[in-house]
């Protein structure tokens, strides 16, 4: 019996231990078509009403009483098949094809006791299998009500805005890759810095996307929300891609199995992948950006026995590029500049980071299961901005350089079974983690990328210690509770070096408890709520020096909604929700790593999510988002939250047809945000659509995306602070913006082998 993951590990709530009258059934999922393995299938059991899922090589193991059984198959995608069996030996072996079909809305699962896993947002996984993802950004839109503004030139970390959170880089929305955390705490550029670039998005196997802060085994930083990401374990085919776009945007990608087979390094079964993927991109601005990007994933998964598996993969991520920064409204109305030139066009920089990880999953025995994980991450980084151009220094301008150099070790263990607890079905996970960071930050004063002296170096050494238990139980066969507690211990050792030699430490706990009710008002309709506390860490500079403010400031959220089908064709989720933070820092590390501390805040908002299939190769959807903020502490007319979106939407139609042709027209609508806290500045809204249409055939694929397809002008990312340029005498108040891209077109071409 090969090794079968967590997730897809069964021992059956109403079934009792191994006997003589039990046999194991066990199997592989397949693709009848391609012969690739199939991850997530659901495999349901008539007589117990029960399900399970095959795990991400799509294996199965199932204990059941001898005897007939009828046990079905079905995925998205896939055809269901049905299979009667007869269990008469202590194990059993059943192996699955299943044949493709158009993906089926019919096929969503509502009910609770039904589901792998409750408490993700099914909606937008929907999404993620229906859509053609192109880059890792995609991703990211996948979750509802999530936008991404980048303004560096495409090399640094997309600013993130959710659920009325104007998350910087990633301070409150968490991201994982494979379990690693992608957010970087203390970063030169703000805190919890997730650069997602070094993600093949061709790579992905899975996607999982959380609303709030209700998920119990993720702790810092995910307040607004968190996204987790798997990569595949093997590939179903090798293939090589070709891109080409407007501006001289060229990306290449190879993805080739390396091993496949029993016998090589061991007796058992063996699968390593390469994947490597280079970018340039010259981009559309008056400057050439010269993005230059070079990522690589190698993967091996070994088989050591049959209740062991393990994985372990290497990562790495380089990137350089030149950026025209934020530019004043006034230059351009001017005719200093137009709106794709630039003040200071030797802005930009450089990154590299590497991922080394390794895990081990158990299968202790039929009904327990034990996950462990050990990784390493080096970040190395240069950042060169000019946000103020001379107001500082009139002689040599504002250029500031930020830099650090990053290592991180983690531990992740998580021990899950299956269980009863007097008549109720129960499931338990118990999680322990260990995240040590080992920092050098800075920054510098520079000039054409030439330092012209250090304003401060920062030494920091931070580590998280944390422990969970999370409790999914099954009341009735309608009423499911998941339930969960989270500690989460910090410590922070902080020593400046420039421009004083100073020293400092702190520590600091934060408990987490968390709950969310799930009732199945019908076979079509849940209802559920959720009550959650989270946190997201202060930077190490302000943990240690500001002591009356606590170093993980609490946030509490609540959520309220219900999850239905109309007939088969249409899906929905509509909720209420209310998140309340005990603090709001705004992080300058442009201006010496100062922070300014707004206070509690509140958000309260409510979000609708829709899915219509009319015809069975033809999806529509859209997400409309609302939410309000208040900073409680200042005065009613100066009290909003700057930044923060008030009322956003995305959507679309997709079209997936036998005969290889797949396309999909889409829309982004971001609504007027308030930019200061008296509203008296106000960002503009945007409205723009993007297309994608791909033909897939056996050995190839030809694909062609644009984005604004109507040529709008629109700004990405748009600040309003104060700025001076080298002929005026004084600063002045003004917008400051990144243009959105115009029309862009790229055409790919795949071939498999």
């Amino acid at each position: 019996m090969k090794k079968i993951m967590f997730s897809g590990v069964l021992a059956f709530m109403g079934l009792s231990g191994f006997s003589q009258s039990n046999t194991i059934l066990k199997g592989i999922i397949k693709d009848a078509n391609t012969g690739s393995n199939i991850p997530d299938v659901s495999i349901q059991i008539a007589e117990y009403n029960n399900t399970v899922n095959s795990d991400l090589d799509g294996r199965y193991q199932i204990t059941l009483p001898k005897g007939q059984h009828n046990i079905q198959f079905s995925a998205i995608g896939y055809s269901t098949i049905t299979k009667k069996i007869n269990l008469k030996e202590k194990e059993q072996t059943l192996n699955i094809g299943l044949p493709h079909s158009i993906t089926e809305l019919s096929e969503i699962v509502i009910q609770s006791d039904k589901k792998k896993e409750i408490g993700v947002n099914q909606v937008s996984k929907i999404s993620l299998k229906l859509r053609p993802i192109n880059s890792a950004q995609d991703l990211l839109k996948a979750v509802p009500g999530l936008f991404i503004a980048q303004h560096a030139g495409g090399g640094k970390a997309e600013q993130i805005f959710l659920r009325g959170f104007d998350n910087d880089h990633g301070t409150d929305f968490a991201v994982f890759v494979d379990d690693i955390p992608v957010n970087l705490s203390s970063h030169a550029h703000g805190q919890g810095y997730a650069d997602l670039h070094f993600l093949i998005p061709e790579t992905v196997e899975d996607a999982n996307y959380y609303k709030g802060p209700h998920e119990t085994s993720i702790g810092n930083f995910a307040v607004s929300g968190a996204a987790s990401y798997t990569t595949k374990r093997r590939l179903n085919k090798n293939s090589i891609k070709l891109e080409y776009g407007q501006y001289d945007f060229v990306r290449a990608l190879g993805m080739v199995t390396l091993l496949d087979k029993k016998n090589f390094l061991s007796k058992n079964y063996e699968n390593a992948y390469i994947a490597i993927e280079g970018t340039y991109n010259k981009s559309f601005f008056d400057s050439p950006q010269n993005l230059r990007r070079l990522n690589t994933l190698s993967k091996y998964a070994l088989d050591i026995n049959d209740q062991n598996t393990l994985t372990t993969s290497i990562s790495t991520f380089h990137s350089n590029w030149n950026a025209s920064g934020q530019i004043p409204l006034r230059a351009i109305q001017s005719g200093s500049i137009d709106r794709f030139g630039a003040i200071d066009d030797t802005e930009g920089g450089d990154t590299e980071r590497i991922h080394i990880n390794f895990q081990l999953e158990s299968l202790l025995s039929d009904k327990v299961s034990f996950k462990n994980q050990i990784y390493y991450l080096s970040n190395l980084y240069n950042l060169y901005s000019n946000f103020t151009f001379f107001q500082n220094d009139p002689i040599f301008g504002d250029m500031i350089h930020q830099f650090e150099d990053r290592d991180m070790f983690g531990y992740n263990g998580e021990l899950s079974w299956n269980t009863k607890i007097g008549n109720l079905g129960s499931k338990t996970d118990f999680g322990l983690s260990v995240l040590y960071n080992n920092n050098r930050i800075g920054l510098n004063n520079s000039i054409r990328r030439e330092t012209l002296e250090t304003v401060n170096t920062f030494k920091i050494k931070e580590t998280n210690y944390s422990v969970y238990i999370k409790e999914r139980l099954k009341l009735t066969n309608k009423f499911s509770i998941l339930a969960g507690l989270r500690g989460d211990y910090f410590t922070f050792d902080l020593e400046e070096l420039v421009p004083e030699r100073t020293k400092g430490k702190t520590d600091a706990f934060r408990f987490s408890p968390k709950i969310s009710l799930f009732y199945d008002l019908t076979e079509k309709m849940q209802l559920y709520a959720k009550a959650s506390s989270g946190f997201h860490s202060n930077y190490s500079q302000a943990a240690v020096n500001q002591k009356s403010i606590h170093p993980l400031p609490k946030a509490v959220g609540y959520d309220l909604g219900t999850e239905f089908k109309i007939g088969n064709r249409f899906i929905a989720n509509i909720s209420a929700w209310y998140l309340k933070s005990d603090a709001e820092f705004v992080f300058v590390p442009d201006d010496g790593f100062e922070f300014e501390n707004k206070g509690r805040s509140e958000r309260v908002g409510g979000e609708a999510s829709f899915r219509y299939q009319p015809l069975s190769f033809f999806w529509i959807d859209t997400d409309l988002n609302y939410s309000y903020g208040t900073l409680l502490d200042e005065p009613e007319d100066a009290n909003k939250i700057p930044s923060a979106p008030r009322f956003t939407s995305t959507g679309g139609a997709t079209l997936k047809l036998k005969n290889g042709i797949k396309g999909s027209l889409r829309y982004r609508f971001l609504g007027e945000r308030p930019l200061i806290e008296d509203e008296s500045v106000i960002a503009d809204e945007y409205f723009l659509m993007d297309a994608v249409i791909n033909y897939t055939q056996p050995s190839y694929e030809i694909g062609l995306s644009v984005e604004n397809i109507f040529d709008q002008e629109w700004i990405e990312a748009l600040f309003y602070d104060s700025s001076q340029l080298q002929n005026e005498p004084a600063p002045v108040d003004d917008f400051h913006f990144t243009p959105g891209n115009p029309f862009l077109a790229k055409l790919s071409l795949t071939y498999f082998f």
